[in-house]
């Protein structure tokens, strides 16, 4: 059996490593953990460890080929980062624009599920979410509640 605990890593091509390093940093506490490359790349994660975000300057992909231009999204229409329960949507918010973001919109995406959308430093369109502890949980349930439907 192969079980996959969930999508967990993104890379993304910047203009200033070093201002999208501290925009990461400081927005989301996120943590550098290997910088390579001579400089060039720098993998970082979330407080909780279960995410990663990779920053990088190269003109080509770590996979190979030739990256596009810092800021397209190409196919990817954005990501997103789920705030903790209990944590303020309106502080998040300030702390995004205060942090450099560009506040775009927000929506509840559910009844009582805030998100709201932005751009990084270098054009990246991001979404932050709030669900609540319930949502959380029906979410985590939803496999059962699936197979009794059955």
């Amino acid at each position: 059996m192969i079980a996959f605990e969930g999508m967990r890593h993104i890379a993304l091509k910047v203009a200033d490593l070093d201002r999208s390093v501290l925009f990461y940093e400081t927005a989301f506490r996120m943590r550098r953990f290997a910088g390579k490359h001579g400089g060039t790349f720098m993998a970082m994660v979330s407080p909780g460890l279960k995410d990663q975000i990779s920053l990088s300057i190269d003109e080509e992909s770590e996979a190979g080929g030739k990256l596009g231009r810092v800021g397209e999204q190409g196919g990817i229409d954005h990501f997103g980062f789920i705030l903790s329960p209990g944590s303020s949507f309106e502080q998040a918010i300030e702390r995004m624009k205060a942090c450099g973001a560009t506040y775009l919109h927000s929506v509840d995406i559910a009844k009582g599920v805030p998100s709201a959308f932005f751009r990084d430093p270098d054009g990246y369109m991001f979404q932050i979410i709030r669900f609540p502890r319930f949502t959380r949980l029906y979410i985590a349930l939803l496999p059962v509640i699936n197979w009794f439907r059955r």
